[in-house]
């Protein structure tokens, strides 16, 4: 980084605004700016103000600079401390404590037209939640500005230094003054208003938009999408893949108006969604009935297998919840096959439109006829995944099953939580014993 990106950095007090919304961090690069200019312009006018102002008020001229030096340096720690508020208006009560002290001195001295600027800056400088201080610091420098040209040009009162060299009626200066300084306020006000409406308008959407995007696909690979334009499909050497299916789906579907059966659908795979994030799992996608999701992607995690057999457990129990109350009713109903196997794949986004976050491998096959080859009703995993969850989850074997083009595969049902790893009375609900197993395998497989 070059000196003069450095220095645009500390200006604009980069590492301060990370974080921020663009109206936010815009409000603290002005605080920003407001303190360097006030540094600086004394430095600046010490040679012009030796040869405009009678010698007598040098020495007040320059002693007004050290009541704004010290007041500036706090309020700059305060803005890399991120109080970015009270650094506003720490900044802002020292520019109008030394222009009003300047505008005591000469009666002639241009600074009362520095109120002018100083009125305008609140809109920018200080957040809108603020709304009383913010008017509150408009309305004074705007005040004091009248003040001063009443004092001196209308009563013809004098500085300390000496009367206004020109002095005119009340009647004649002070209505159009008065007039065209509501007008500077009021349309400041509503040009930011409207600078700050589209912007939430844009932020509303542009949340709308990501929303979407990480709906669509994972955080991480989204992210890389948006910077890179592209994903490249990354290998993952152990996952788990769950698919489900529902059992005579077709058969029922014929009774049902289309609006009926999407909105049946649409409860069921809802809550299908509300686990992934619950489980730290992926949804992938939905193939008519179908509902695919897997563990261990995209960020790899060696509790995978648990956490697939864990949301396959609640979706179970919502399927016979689903179920009682239809047969109470007389209605027909879905029973819902469950099939897991873990390995390797690879996972990625491919093409160029309509992306979607998709996986391939022997694995994603293999989970499939753990599916098809199991029962309505039952989570039928393969020997593969069993080895992952022996220690949380009973299971029972049900032999080599023949799966098409797989020949043999041990496959075992899952039960439910061991005796040992359930809550009492609730032979769902894991216990601390679970929690302590669970963490134990997370950290024992990261290490």
């Amino acid at each position: 980084m070059t000196r003069y990106q450095k220095f645009m950095s500390w200006v604009k007090v980069t590492g301060a605004t990370k974080g921020l919304t663009e109206q936010d961090a815009r409000s603290v690069r002005t605080t920003s700016w407001v303190q360097i200019i006030m540094f600086s312009l004394p430095t600046l006018l010490i040679v012009p103000t030796y040869f405009t102002e009678p010698p007598e008020a040098h020495p007040f001229t320059y002693a007004t600079y050290f009541p704004l030096v010290l007041p500036l340096f706090i309020a700059r720690y305060l803005l890399i401390k991120r109080q970015f508020a009270v650094a506003a208006i720490v900044t802002l009560v020292a520019a109008i404590v030394h222009i009003t002290i300047i505008s005591i001195l000469q009666a002639d001295d241009p600074a009362p037209l520095v109120f002018l600027i100083l009125g305008m800056l609140p809109f920018v400088m200080l957040p809108r939640r603020l709304a009383l201080t913010r008017w509150s610091f408009v309305l004074l420098p705007m005040g004091l500005f009248l003040f001063f040209q009443f004092y001196y040009r209308v009563l013809g009162k004098p500085g300390i230094f000496g009367p206004a060299k020109l002095t005119v009626a009340a009647d004649f200066l002070m209505p159009p003054l008065t007039l065209v300084i509501a007008i500077f306020v009021l349309l400041t006000y509503q040009f930011v208003k409207a600078v700050n409406r589209a912007e939430d308008k844009l932020s509303a959407e542009h949340a709308k938009s990501e929303k979407l995007l990480m709906n669509i696909l994972p955080r991480v690979v989204a992210n890389e999408l948006k910077l890179q334009g592209f994903s490249r499909p990354r290998h993952f050497s152990s996952t788990t893949v769950c698919f489900t299916d529902f059992e005579g789906f077709t058969k029922i579907a014929e009774t049902l108006q289309p609006e009926e059966l999407v909105a049946e659908l649409d409860r069921c795979f809802s809550y299908f969604d509300s686990l992934m994030d619950r489980h730290n799992l992926e949804k992938l996608k939905t193939i008519g009935d179908s509902y695919m999701f897997a563990g261990g992607i995209p960020q790899s995690n060696f509790t995978h297998a648990v956490d697939c057999v864990m949301a396959a457990l609640e979706i179970q129990s919502f399927m016979n919840q689903m179920k009682e109350i239809k047969e109470a009713q007389n209605l027909p109903y879905w029973q819902l096959r469950l099939g897991i196997h873990s390995g390797d794949l690879v996972a990625g986004v491919i093409g160029e439109r309509k992306f979607s976050y998709d996986v391939w491998s022997d694995t994603v096959n293999t989970a499939s006829r753990c599916e098809s080859s199991g029962v309505s009703g039952k989570i039928n995993i393969s020997g593969v995944t069993y080895e992952l969850i022996k220690d949380f989850f009973h299971c029972e074997y049900r032999g080599a099953i023949p799966a098409k083009n797989k020949g043999q595969i041990d496959m075992y049902f899952v039960q439910g939580l061991l005796p040992e790893l359930q809550l009492p009375g609730h032979e769902r609900t894991p216990n601390e014993e679970f929690q302590k197993r669970y963490e134990q395998l997370r950290r024992k497989r990261s290490a």
